[in-house]
């Protein structure tokens, strides 16, 4: 489910700006731009926002904007300057290059300044990320409840369509076996002409053919399965894959009905509900 949630704050002179989006997808998966002080707290931070957010693709961004006292927290990282410098000559002299290295080369180096935080520091860093981040999450949350609703209403305008057209097709059934009467009655008459017509036999016949075309049964569990969907999106938490599986389940009835129906009505009440299935189905991924 699509959402976005940002929020600021901190305990000056450290303020933090985060910023989560969240875009459909069916399993749980997670990036993040983190400045270099949070790195070492980037599976802590994915374990909270799990616990908010169960399935989709989650970016999280985070700014950090220190006050006076920044530049006291960076020092040059020696060993990372001397492992470039080392294996920079390595190469020029295995493959014979030239060029010298200045100052400018080794600014070059990503994050050749570190910040040095004291372990008490990352404590109090972390303590004031964790409200702010928490703050982020509700407003994120609050974004997708939006989308939520809007989703129930969707949900619901196709449920109404197919329950119509589900009475139609079980209306529909009952005068099936009177036009089956007909039409091999009539069938029957132009091929013996005025000769005695077996009235037994034929209905005999028709209720064959009625009995391998009965749709109750079909009728009466996609019923059930709309019922079931429509209560599962009213209860929250953790519905979405139950959600898919019922649409599939809804989609073979349907397929079912289709196969034994020989009439156009039935037919075309069958196309409307397999389109609106498919629908419901492409929704379903957006939900958790």
């Amino acid at each position: 489910m699509t959402g976005y949630g940002q929020a600021r704050g901190g305990k000056l002179p450290v303020r933090w700006h985060i910023e989560i989006r969240t875009w459909n997808h069916r399993f749980f998966e997670f990036t993040s731009r983190l400045p270099n002080v949070l790195l070492s707290f980037e599976g802590k931070i994915r374990d909270i926002i799990r616990d908010r957010v169960k399935r989709g693709k989650i970016s999280i961004s985070v700014a950090l904007k220190n006050g006076n006292d920044a530049q006291d927290h960076l020092t040059l990282d020696e060993k990372k300057v001397a492992f470039y410098l080392r294996n920079i000559q390595k190469i020029q002299k295995k493959f014979c290059l030239e060029g010298k290295m200045n100052v400018n080369t080794l600014l070059a180096i990503p994050n050749v300044f570190v910040s040095q935080t004291r372990e008490n520091d990352s404590e109090a860093l972390w303590n004031g990320f964790k409200g702010v981040l928490d703050g982020t999450l509700r407003n994120l949350v609050r974004s997708r409840e939006k989308e939520g609703l809007a989703l129930v209403r969707d949900f619901d305008k196709r449920l109404d369509l197919i329950t119509g057209s589900v009475d139609r097709i079980q209306k529909e059934t009952v005068k099936t076996a009177e036009k089956q009467f007909v039409r091999l009655k009539d069938k029957i008459s132009e091929l013996i002409g005025n000769a005695a017509i077996d009235e037994k036999r034929i209905e005999h016949e028709v209720a064959m053919m009625a009995e391998r075309m009965d749709v109750t049964e079909e009728i009466v569990r996609l019923g059930n399965h709309l019922k079931h969907f429509h209560s599962l999106i009213r209860r929250g938490n953790e519905v979405g894959k139950e959600l898919d599986f019922i649409a599939q389940e809804m989609n073979r009835e349907v397929n079912t009905i289709g196969s034994k129906s020989q009439d156009s009505a039935i037919s075309a009440d069958v196309i409307r509900i397999k389109s609106e299935i498919e629908k419901i189905r492409e929704q379903v991924q957006n939900v958790e």
